[in-house]
C-alpha cells in the first residue's frame, strides 16, 4: 500500500495484481452455475407449491394463522403499553382526574 500525499485525507491505495483472464472466466462460469441454481430450485418449489391443492391450502391457512396469532398478541401489547404510560400520568394536576376517573371506569367493567 502507498500513500498518496496530494490529497488532504491521505487515502491508503491498494495495489490491485493484474487480473487473469483464465481466473475471470471461472469466475464467470460458477456465478452462471450458481444462478442456474438458484433459479432452477425456486422454480422446482413454485411449481410444487402451485400445482397441489392440498399445499396451497395448508400454506395459505398457516400464514393466515400466525397473521392472526401476531396481531392479537401486537394489539395486547400495544394496548397494555398504552395504559401502563396512562396510569403514569395519573400524578399529573389537571390530566391525572381524566385518567383516573378513565382507569376507575376500565376497573369497575373488568370485575
Amino acid at each position: 500500500m502507498e500513500v498518496r500525499k496530494d490529497n488532504k485525507n491521505y487515502r491508503l491505495e491498494k495495489k490491485r495484481r493484474p487480473t487473469n483472464h483464465e481466473d475471470v472466466k471461472k469466475l464467470e462460469k460458477l456465478v452462471v452455475q450458481l444462478d442456474d441454481i438458484t433459479t432452477k430450485s425456486r422454480m422446482r418449489d413454485m411449481a410444487y407449491h402451485y400445482t397441489k391443492r392440498s399445499e396451497v391450502i395448508k400454506t395459505n391457512l398457516i400464514a393466515g394463522a400466525a397473521r392472526g396469532v401476531g396481531l392479537t398478541v401486537g394489539t395486547a401489547l400495544i394496548i397494555a403499553l398504552l395504559f401502563f404510560i396512562l396510569a403514569q400520568f395519573e400524578t399529573m394536576p389537571f390530566i391525572g382526574d381524566y385518567i383516573a376517573s378513565l382507569l376507575d371506569i376500565v376497573e369497575s367493567e373488568r370485575n
